[in-house]
């Protein structure tokens, strides 16, 4: 995958998060495709990809640590 620039990056997330949740305000939508960029996985992801990841993640009943790493990978 070509990377994308990061504004088209966070424009296909949010209409991505928006598609997934359609309660959400765009506003919001906007800062949570901003965070999905932050993390290291989920950031080199396709946005589309990133949103529904991080979906199937938050709707699992037992759900696992989503954070940074606590120490870089080499």
């Amino acid at each position: 995958m070509e990377k994308l620039p990061q504004t088209v990056w966070l424009e296909r997330c949010t209409h991505r998060i928006l598609e997934v949740d359609g309660e959400i305000a765009a506003d919001e939508a906007r800062r949570i495709a901003r965070d999905i960029k932050a993390f290291e996985r989920t950031g080199v992801m396709a946005p589309e990809a990133a949103v529904d990841f991080v979906a199937a993640e938050l709707s699992r009943p037992a759900r696992g640590r989503f954070e940074r790493r606590s120490r870089p990978r080499n």
